[in-house]
């Protein structure tokens, strides 16, 4: 089992600190250890007051978890004084421990320092630089890089100032800025933005500690931070999503929100109740044998809502938003529209890799590829009644992909196809047919399917084919539509 530790303050109110931290362990199937280094009195309303843990028992605490069970990944949090970072970074050091992430907690909601200056000056010279990435929100950011934040262009400067302290990585939490939520982070060379729908919500307590608790999750796991990054905004996201209203002030997100929904369906009948009725994922796919994938670029200059409706209207079952050069606004103001047009169709819409957006229009599904989210975590943060489709090169991807979740395997490229310049080598129809009688989930061919080749395929056993071009790019889209289903009906 892969292990991560956690070396913060205990909040008494549950929301953040080691309690959202170890809560964060167990939602991603994580080991959790911790090191307190604070006790807080405090509530959604705030906190009352504080002591420190001397700094030699912190120590200690990292010495007895480290020399015996050791850690896949490390995160710290409220360390109080420079004596309990200094003392911190002396273990990391004496351990050799090299996934850290480094939450700074220096300055309150309120706008408060919680760091004395010896402490930030610890920070900076004895910390950072053995940090993989160092996760600042932007006042904290504004702390450590003595500038102030605006806009993109300082977020920039920012990033750069920080990572000069030394770390590998900096991720600034643009929660505080409008707009979307966007973080961004800087690996040295390049900026990357990550961002996602803004959730309403007045229950964001502990939102930091949750984040950099899902990023070592994440190492623990073995990926890399790239990897990592976006799949711990997805569960930030989802937590805020399921967040209740506890207290009368700021309350905590759901870490477990996931886990909860299958639990719940799972103890309903033991406990005497109704279970839940919910067709079976895929069931709902069954007789759906044309699946639809956006692609801007290969629209001639149509809106996607009137392709995706021209599509529907040629009898296509299944829509798949795929547009990876958009902005988050974009994918969720255009996801509501085709989710309806979907519904209206009796059709179901998928939505690609952005699990965060899948949830935010209340999508039928999402699919993934092998190199997002893991398919047992991912279906952890959707639940059991989102569709989950996986894409799969090799038999051994397919089963993989049914054993931990997956509704349906997207097979491909069958053929050629220039549409994904990194699709890779077409596989073939009998490769695709061995996949089909491996699994017991459905099967869509997918990677330069035509009209001309689409009996093929079908031949192949597969529940149905997935095309972007060949209807997208038609002069005729419904036509075309309509021209698959014949084909797939057994016509010529």
């Amino acid at each position: 089992m892969k292990k991560a530790l956690t070396i913060a303050g205990s909040d008494s109110g549950g929301g953040a600190g080691i309690q959202a931290d170890l809560k964060t362990f167990s939602a991603f199937g994580v080991y959790g250890m911790s090191v307190i280094t604070a006790v807080t009195s405090q509530n959604t309303l705030g906190v009352s007051g504080f002591r420190a843990m001397p700094a030699d028992f912190v120590g200690q605490q990292m010495s007895d978890v480290l020399s015996d069970i050791g850690a896949d990944a490390t995160k710290t949090g409220m360390l109080a004084n420079a004596d309990i970072i200094c003392e911190v970074a002396e273990k990391i050091r004496e351990f050799k421990h090299e996934n850290l992430v480094v939450d700074p907690v220096m300055v309150a909601t309120s706008g408060d320092r919680l760091m004395e200056p010896e402490a930030e000056k610890a920070l900076k010279d004895k910390l950072l630089p053995l940090a993989l990435v160092v996760t600042p929100n932007i006042a904290e950011a504004e702390v450590l890089s003595g500038i102030r934040i605006a806009n993109r262009e300082d977020v920039e400067k920012a990033a750069q100032i920080i990572y000069g302290w030394g770390p590998k990585g900096v991720i600034i939490k643009g929660g505080h800025l409008s707009g979307e939520a966007v973080d961004y982070y800087y690996d040295g060379k390049e900026i990357y933005e990550y961002r996602s729908p803004r959730v309403d919500t007045k229950n964001t307590h502990g939102t930091g500690c949750t984040f950099s608790a899902a990023l070592a999750a994440c190492l623990a796991l073995g990926m890399p931070l790239k990897k990592a990054i976006p799949i711990a905004k997805d569960y930030l996201y989802l937590a805020l999503l399921n967040a209740d209203s506890l207290g009368a002030g700021h309350g905590p997100t759901n870490h477990l929100a996931g886990y909860f929904d299958h639990l719940t369906k799972a103890i309903r009948p033991a406990k005497g109740l109704p279970a839940a009725k919910t067709e079976s994922n895929s069931r709902k796919l069954t007789g759906r044998k044309l699946y639809v994938i956006t692609g801007q670029e290969f629209a001639k200059g149509r809106p996607v809502t009137e392709v995706v409706s021209q599509a529907l209207a040629g009898g296509a079952g299944i829509i798949q938003l795929r547009e990876k050069k958009w902005t988050t606004r974009q994918l969720v103001e255009v996801g509501r529209e085709l989710q309806r047009l979907a519904r209206e169709n009796n059709a179901l819409f998928i939505v690609n890799d952005r699990i965060d957006v899948a949830l935010a229009v209340d999508a039928d599904g999402v699919h993934l590829g092998q190199d997002d989210m893991p398919v047992r975590m991912a279906r952890r943060v959707i639940g059991p009644d989102m569709i989950l489709g996986i894409s799969a090169e090799t038999v051994e991807e397919a089963l993989t992909a049914e054993k931990e979740g997956a509704d349906y395997i997207g097979f491909g490229p069958v053929f050629h196809t220039d549409t994904k310049p990194d699709a890779g080598t077409a596989r073939g129809l009998e490769l695709l047919a061995q996949v089909k009688k491996a699994v017991s989930i459905p099967v869509y061919g997918i990677g330069g399917i035509k009209l001309d080749n689409a009996a093929e395929v079908l031949s192949a056993g597969v529940d149905g084919v997935a095309v972007i071009t060949a209807v997208v790019g038609a002069d005729d889209i419904t036509l075309a539509a309509q021209k698959f289903i014949h084909i797939m009906e057994g016509g010529r």
